[in-house]
C-alpha cells in the first residue's frame, strides 16, 4: 500500500542582503543612467518630452537601487567616479568627465540615503546643471547644495579655510581650555614659554598680532584716508576694466587662447585636442552672428590638420531651418561691414556655403545685404555655374529669379543651358530676367534660347528679345523675321511690337531677304494698294539694309506709277543719302 507524500514546510526565503557585485553593477548602471540624463538635460529643453522621462526613470531607478542595497556612496576624483574603491565612470574627454564637476567645486562623496524623494533628486541634477551650464553663475555647487538642504543626500566635501582648524568629533560643550589656578599660573607660564620657544626656535620674535600701535595710529589714520580719497577713483577704474573685459565675447578669449596655444609649438596630441574643441567656438560665433570670429576659428581648424571635423559636415548644420531663420536675423539687424564678414566667412567655406548663401538669400529682407549676398554666390559658382541647377527648380519663384541674376553676373556660354531651363518658368518676372541675363551672353550662344522666349512673349519681353537680336546680322534671324512679317496676323499686333519686329529686321538682314522685302513692298492691287505706314516701314528697312541690292529695289520702287509706293520708296533714298 502506497502512502502518499506529505508537503513539508516550505523553504525559507532567503533573506540575505545582495553581494557586493550586485551592489557595484546597481551602481555602475546608475551611475551611467545619471550621465546620460545630464547629457539629454544639455542637449534639450527642460520641458522636452525626451528630457522629463529621463529624468524620471533616473528617480526611480535610485529608488530601486536604495531598496535593494541600502545607502550609495559615490567618491569623486578629477578623472573618474568610485564606489568601494571601484571605477565607476572614467572620464574619456575633457567633454565627458562627470567627476569633474563635482570634484572642481571641492564634492569629494555623495551618499543616497534610502527613502529619498524624486524632487530632491530632481534639485540635485539642476545643480549640476547650472554649475556646468553656458550660463554659469557665481555660486559653486557645494554653495547651492548647503542652499537648498537635501535631507537624504550626504555631501563629503573640501573644508573652507576657517573649517579646517577643528577636529571632528569633539563636544561642543566641553570647555576648550581647563580654568588656571593660582598654583598652575606660574607653572602655566614657564610650560608655555618652553613650548613657544620649541614651536618658533626663538623667543625674541613677537607676533604681528601682539604688536602695539601706540603713537603710529596717527600714521594710520592717515592712510586710512588717503585710501578713503582713492577710492572713488579706484572703484571707477574697477568697473571701467571689468565692464571692458567682459565686453569681450567669449568666442573672441577663446580664438585668442587658440591662436595662442598653436603659436606655442603644439604637439600633435595638443592639435588634435585643440581640433575637438575649436567646432564649438565656432558654433557658439555663428550663433551670436560674430561672422569675423567665425572666420578665423574656421582657418585655425584647418591649421589643427583634424579629421574629426570637415566642412561639409558644419554646412549641413547651418542649412537647418532654424539655423537660417537665426542667421537672417541676425543679418537684418547688422549693418554692411558685419554682413561683409558674413560674405567673407562664407567664402571661406567654399563652394559647400553655396547653398547656405541661397536659402539666407532667399529670407533676408535688406537689398543691400542682397547685393552682397548674389555677388558672393556669383564667384563662388564662377568657375561651376552648374552648382546652381538644383535651385531652378525651386518651387518659388523669388528663389528661381535670385539664381538667374547670380546666372546673369557670371555670364559666358555656360550658364545658358540654365537659362533655357528658366526661360521656360510660368513666372513672367522670372522670364523677364532670363532675357536680362542672356545679355552677358554671346549672342551666338544665346540666340536659340531668344528666339524661342518670342512664342507666346507679352510685349514687353518680346521688345526686348528683339532689342537682343538686334546685336548683329545673322540670315536665320533675319529669315525668321520676315516670317513674322508675311504672317496674315501681323497686322493685329500691337504697334509697338510691329516697330520692335521693324527695327530688329532692319538691324539683322542682308541681301538673302531682299527679295522677300520687295514682295512685301509691292503688295496690294493697283487700285486697293496697302497700308501705307507698312509699305513706309519696309522701304526703310531697305534703306538700312544699303546694299546695293537693296538700293536698286528702292530705284525701282521710285519710277512706279504707284503714288504711294513711289513716295516711300523715294523717302527712303533720301534717307539714304550717299550712302550705297
Amino acid at each position: 500500500m502506497n502512502t502518499p507524500a506529505r508537503a513539508g514546510p516550505p523553504a525559507p526565503a532567503d533573506t540575505r542582503p545582495p553581494g557586493p557585485e550586485a551592489a557595484l553593477k546597481a551602481a555602475s548602471g546608475w551611475i551611467s543612467q545619471l550621465a546620460r540624463t545630464l547629457k539629454t538635460c544639455r542637449l534639450y529643453e527642460a520641458r522636452n518630452p525626451t528630457v522629463v522621462r529621463f529624468r524620471e526613470e533616473l528617480g526611480r531607478s535610485l529608488q530601486r537601487v536604495l531598496a535593494e542595497h541600502g545607502e550609495l556612496r559615490f567618491r569623486f576624483t578629477s578623472d573618474d567616479v568610485f564606489y568601494d574603491e571601484e571605477s565607476l565612470y572614467p572620464a574619456r574627454s575633457r567633454d565627458d568627465n562627470l567627476a569633474l564637476a563635482f570634484y572642481r567645486d571641492g564634492v569629494r562623496a555623495i551618499n543616497f540615503i534610502p527613502g529619498i524623494e524624486p524632487s530632491e533628486l530632481q534639485q540635485l541634477i539642476d545643480c549640476v546643471l547650472q554649475v556646468t551650464g553656458q550660463n554659469q553663475t557665481d555660486d559653486d555647487l557645494i554653495t547651492l547644495l548647503w542652499e537648498i538642504q537635501l535631507p537624504h543626500v550626504e555631501v563629503d566635501y573640501v573644508p573652507s579655510e576657517g573649517d579646517a582648524g577643528g577636529e571632528p568629533g569633539k563636544d561642543d560643550d566641553s570647555p576648550l581650555l581647563p580654568w588656571p589656578t593660582a598654583a598652575s599660573v606660574e607653572e602655566g607660564s614657564t610650560t608655555s614659554a618652553a613650548a613657544e620657544t620649541d614651536a618658533t626656535g626663538s623667543t625674541g620674535t613677537p607676533r604681528s598680532d601682539d604688536w602695539s600701535a601706540g603713537e603710529s595710529t596717527i600714521e594710520i589714520e592717515a592712510g586710512y584716508e588717503e585710501l578713503q580719497s582713492m577710492a572713488a577713483s579706484e572703484l571707477q577704474r574697477y568697473r571701467g576694466e571689468y565692464e571692458a573685459e567682459h565686453q569681450v565675447a567669449a568666442a573672441s578669449t577663446a580664438l585668442g587662447v587658440a591662436q595662442a596655444y598653436l603659436a606655442a609649438a603644439a604637439s600633435e596630441d595638443d592639435r588634435s585636442e585643440l581640433g575637438r574643441f575649436l567646432p564649438r567656438a565656432l558654433r557658439q560665433a555663428v550663433a551670436h552672428g560674430r561672422w569675423l570670429e567665425a572666420r578665423e576659428t574656421l582657418m585655425l581648424l584647418r591649421q589643427t590638420g583634424t579629421d574629426e571635423w570637415s566642412a561639409e559636415t558644419f554646412v549641413q548644420e547651418l542649412l537647418q531651418p532654424i539655423s537660417i531663420a537665426s542667421a537672417v536675423e541676425l543679418l537684418d539687424r547688422q549693418d554692411t561691414p558685419q554682413v561683409l564678414e558674413f560674405v567673407a566667412l562664407a567664402r571661406e567655406l567654399g563652394e559647400p556655403a553655396v547653398d547656405w548663401l541661397n536659402l539666407v538669400l532667399a529670407e533676408v529682407q535688406d537689398k543691400r545685404h542682397r547685393k552682397q549676398i548674389t555677388e558672393a554666390i556669383a564667384d563662388l559658382c564662377r568657375g561651376n555655374p552648374e552648382r546652381l541647377a538644383p535651385w531652378i527648380s525651386d518651387p518659388r519663384w523669388f528663389v528661381v529669379r535670385n539664381v538667374v541674376q547670380i546666372l546673369g553676373s557670371i555670364g559666358g556660354p555656360g550658364v545658358v543651358g540654365l537659362l533655357r531651363s528658366a526661360s521656360r518658368h510660368s513666372d513672367i518676372r522670372v522670364r523677364q530676367d532670363v532675357v536680362a541675363a542672356l545679355a552677358s551672353v554671346e549672342l551666338r550662344y544665346s540666340r536659340a534660347v531668344l528666339l524661342k522666349l518670342l512664342e507666346g512673349a507679352d510685349a514687353r519681353i518680346f521688345s526686348a528679345v528683339l532689342h537682343q537680336l538686334s546685336g548683329e546680322r545673322d540670315s536665320a534671324t533675319a529669315r525668321f523675321l520676315v516670317q513674322m512679317l508675311q504672317d496674315p496676323d501681323f497686322e493685329q499686333r500691337p504697334a509697338e511690337e510691329k516697330r520692335a519686329i521693324h527695327l530688329a529686321l532692319s538691324s539683322v538682314a542682308g541681301d538673302e531677304v531682299v527679295s522677300d522685302l520687295e514682295a512685301e513692298l509691292h503688295k496690294g492691287s493697283w487700285f486697293a494698294g496697302g497700308p501705307d505706314d507698312q509699305r513706309r516701314a519696309i522701304a526703310r528697312i531697305l534703306g538700312r539694309i544699303g546694299t546695293p541690292l537693296a538700293r536698286m529695289v528702292l530705284e525701282r520702287g521710285a519710277q512706279s506709277r504707284r503714288t504711294p509706293l513711289r513716295k516711300a520708296c523715294e523717302e527712303a533714298l533720301a534717307g539714304m543719302g550717299g550712302r550705297g
